[in-house]
This record gives C-alpha cells, sequence and structure tokens, in this order.
C-alpha cells in the first residue's frame, strides 16, 4: 500500500472491481481500516471512502488467493546515491506466488531494471508488467485517466490474460503491448527525458537572469513549437532531488557500463 498502490487501488475500486489493499505492515493496514492515509493526494482518501464497500485492508498474505489478479506496487528501494536495490521486491513477489491460485495474473508496477520480469519464476503466460507514470498531486487523475497503458509480456505477441484485460478494458485507452525489456526501458526512457527537460529549462532560466531576459517569453516560444509542446516541463524549480528521476539516471549508467557504451 504504497503512493502507488494506494492510487491504483481507489482506481480499480472505482471501475466497479472488489480490491484487497495488503501490505506486510501491520500498523498501516489498521490506519487504513480507519481510513487513516499517511498519503497525500487530491481525491485519494475521498475516492476510497466512496468505494468502501468494494475495498478491503489486510495483512494477510493468504487473502491473496482469493484475487485474480495481483497487482505488485512496491517501491524500489534506493540508497542515498539513489541505486536501486531489488531484494524487497523480490521477496514480496516469491511469497505472494506461494499463496496465488495457480491461474492467478501477477502484474509487477514496480520499477525494475531489464530483464528483471523474466527472471521471475512464475508462468510467463500469467505474468506481465504495467509501466506506471504517475505525477505527485495528480496520481489519482492519472490513475483514472491514463493516456495510455504499457503492458510488458514475454512476447508482443502473446495474448494478455482474461482477467487482467477485463480490468485494462475499464479504462478505455490504447494498450501498448511490447516484451518485458522493452516496458522495463519505456519506463526509465520516460524518467530520462523527464529529468533531461527539467536541467534544460533551469539552465537555461539561469542563463535568462544573467542576462536580465523574462524566461516566461522564451518558455511561451517552446510550448508553441509542436515538437516540444504546451505539456512540456518548463517552469524553472529545484531541480531533481531523490525518487524516480535519480534512480533512473543511476540505472541508465549501469545499463550504459553492462552494455560498454560511453
Amino acid at each position: 500500500m504504497t503512493h502507488l498502490g494506494l492510487n491504483y487501488l481507489a482506481a480499480t475500486a472505482t471501475k466497479k472491481f472488489s480490491v484487497v489493499g495488503f501490505d506486510e505492515n501491520y500498523q498501516k493496514i489498521n490506519k487504513l481500516k480507519m481510513l487513516i492515509i499517511d498519503v497525500i493526494e487530491p481525491g485519494l482518501l475521498s475516492s476510497i471512502k466512496k468505494n468502501i464497500k468494494r475495498i478491503s485492508f489486510t495483512n494477510n498474505f493468504n487473502k491473496l488467493k482469493y484475487c485474480n489478479v495481483v497487482f505488485i506496487s512496491k517501491d524500489t528501494a534506493t540508497d542515498k546515491d539513489g541505486n536501486s536495490n531489488f531484494k524487497e521486491i523480490k521477496k514480496l513477489i516469491n511469497k505472494t506466488i506461494k499463496c496465488v491460485k495457480k491461474n492467478t495474473t501477477i502484474v509487477v508496477l514496480s520499477q525494475v531494471l531489464p530483464g528483471y520480469i523474466r527472471s521471475i519464476k512464475y508462468s510467463k503466460d500469467r505474468l506481465f508488467c504495467q509501466v506506471e507514470t504517475l505525477v505527485f498531486g495528480e496520481a489519482l487523475k492519472r490513475s483514472l485517466h491514463p493516456e495510455r497503458i504499457i503492458v510488458g509480456l514475454s512476447s508482443p505477441n502473446k495474448k494478455i490474460s482474461k482477467n487482467y484485460k477485463i480490468i485494462l478494458k475499464k479504462f478505455n485507452c490504447p494498450i501498448i503491448k511490447m516484451s518485458y525489456e522493452s516496458a522495463e526501458l519505456s519506463k526509465i526512457s520516460i524518467n530520462l527525458f523527464l529529468a533531461s527537460s527539467i536541467n534544460l529549462t533551469n539552465h537555461l532560466d539561469k542563463i535568462c537572469e544573467k542576462l536580465n531576459l523574462n524566461w516566461d517569453d522564451i518558455k511561451k516560444v517552446l510550448k508553441t513549437d509542436k515538437r516540444i509542446g504546451k505539456n512540456a516541463y518548463l517552469n524553472p524549480g529545484l531541480g531533481i532531488s531523490g525518487g524516480n528521476l535519480e534512480r533512473d539516471i543511476n540505472n541508465i549508467i549501469k545499463i550504459n557500463k553492462k552494455l560498454k557504451l560511453n
């Protein structure tokens, strides 16, 4: 029941599915049962309250055997330098596999490196990854109304399992199918584009300050260029500090080293 997990729980319940919110943390589950949510996200608490008849919270792994589809939404742990540690995600997935029914579909939302999903020992016909692109402050909105849903499969030609497909159809958006590895790299690619936009915007804003120019004038020009667009990250700010963007800068450095790319 992370930020990601809670928003997907609320969105899926809103689409009229019965949802089990699972977390190993007993204290967190007890608070959720009392509708005390530590995550600050516009509309999240009211959405959960509105759909509470379709939602249950538990820290009991055995409750997962009643689920047709299980979403893994645990955050990828990072150290102070932004390096990823997948140990806890692996432990959670292995425990989940032991508890679910044989025909249960498992969908990994957690961010991992290319090759990770394929290494999981579970039927590839019922194992998928889904690329999430939530934004803090707009997470519930983006969960409910995604631009598209990116699904990683063992092969792009494979079929999405029936129960997972039923859920996806409710979100009424394009479904982009690709291999596990392509989906895993897609998430990193999205974050790298965002990171480069943030860094470049802040750098250009500093140049404007030095030259006594107004960045807003230049921003208007960039937003009207279709190759950049009105939704581009063009507001100067504090830069990048922790979270997915910093982690994926580190991830791409590791991938470069592994592939011997400069």
